[in-house]
């Protein structure tokens, strides 16, 4: 059930958030809050911080409000879709919450296979497992150990390797981070969830 305004539906939809996972990440306390501040896209630009936002919440406020042009620009032209990659590899996503997801079936498919298997690199969130991992992936090392630098409780965070087939890539995310985006869905050859051993080996 969506229990977000006609306006926050159609801003989440162009922005390729997915709603469906967000109806379920926000309390209802906090759509209430959304549904009552942010009524157009000139709320954007007003102070919608307060102390009625928790964690979470602020985490997604703080994005809209940091991204503000990029999404005035695609709510203007939705055919903007590179716009939506600035958006998915935002320092402004916080990776110490729970955060809200992206829909990447909306996103361009933008990479060019070269019919090669790439061994690919992740450092997941606490829980993740191989059988639910995320869509962003380093494809080597050095990649990696520059996202660590940004992960609090590292040694609490699952490391994966996964063997892959490139056709499986959706697009190229953050360059220091050799960060690859697959698409919704993909399909890996293997995945495994690196030993401290490994880890030791890599860095992280």
């Amino acid at each position: 059930m969506n229990d977000l305004t006609p306006f926050l539906t159609k801003l989440f939809e162009i922005i390729a958030i997915d709603i469906e996972h967000l109806n379920q990440y926000l309390k209802p306390h906090e759509k209430e809050y959304l549904n009552r501040n942010l009524v157009s896209m000139e709320a954007l630009n007003d102070d919608l911080y307060s102390s009625e936002l928790s964690d979470n919440l602020e985490v997604l406020v703080n994005f809209l409000v940091q991204h503000a042009d990029d999404i005035g620009q695609l709510w203007q032209d939705n055919d903007k879709k590179e716009l939506l990659v600035d958006l998915y590899i935002s320092g402004t996503i916080s990776g110490e919450y729970d955060c809200f997801h992206f829909d990447l079936s909306k996103f361009s498919h933008s990479y060019i296979s070269s019919d090669q298997q790439l061994t690919l690199y992740r450092i997941g969130r606490v829980g993740e497992t191989v059988s639910n991992v995320g869509n962003s992936w380093s494809y080597d090392a050095t990649g990696l150990k520059a996202y660590a630098q940004f992960v609090s409780g590292l040694a609490s965070r699952p490391v994966f390797s996964m063997q892959v087939h490139d056709s499986e890539v959706l697009c190229k995310g953050q360059s220091k981070e050799s960060e690859l985006i697959l698409k919704k869905g993909f399909t890996a050859d293997s995945i495994k969830l690196i030993s401290t051993e490994e880890r030791q080996e890599i860095g992280v």
